[in-house]
């Protein structure tokens, strides 16, 4: 789930600002424009749990348009530049994939997966983490 997040450049200071205004209490920051992208991703990515973890709902994310007809968000906007920014997933997250493949490859991988105990997709995941590497 994306969020809109108000980018606010330096100002008097050495970092670019990041607020999520549907998220109260998530903000970061970051020295250089696509730093403060990620500090707010990562921001973005921890801030839903802890509201959980308190008992707090978390609020669906605004559009556009929504933020337009609101003059207190976009009193929060005020020189801002707006960026939609996405949590990084979970570590354990699964996503359906779909690919095309060659047939005979797809074979080969299905004989392989059957040959050790694997389904196709368990083995295809397992060679993957093996190629990337630590």
């Amino acid at each position: 789930m994306h969020y809109i997040a108000f980018l606010h450049p330096p100002e008097g200071g050495p970092e670019w600002g990041v607020t999520f205004p549907d998220l109260p209490g998530c903000v970061s920051g970051g020295k250089t424009f696509e730093a403060a992208i990620e500090g707010g991703r990562e921001a973005l990515s921890g801030h839903p749990a802890v509201m959980r973890a308190d008992g707090d709902s978390i609020p669906a994310p605004r559009s556009f348009a929504e933020f337009s007809a609101d003059p207190e968000a976009m009193a929060m906007l005020d020189g801002g530049l707006v960026q939609i920014i996405a949590p990084d997933p979970a570590p354990d997250m699964r996503v359906r994939l779909d690919l095309m493949i060659d047939a005979t490859l797809l074979r080969r991988t299905d004989a392989a997966a059957e040959a050790r105990g694997m389904s196709r997709a368990s083995f295809i995941e397992a060679e993957l983490l093996s190629a990337a590497g630590p």
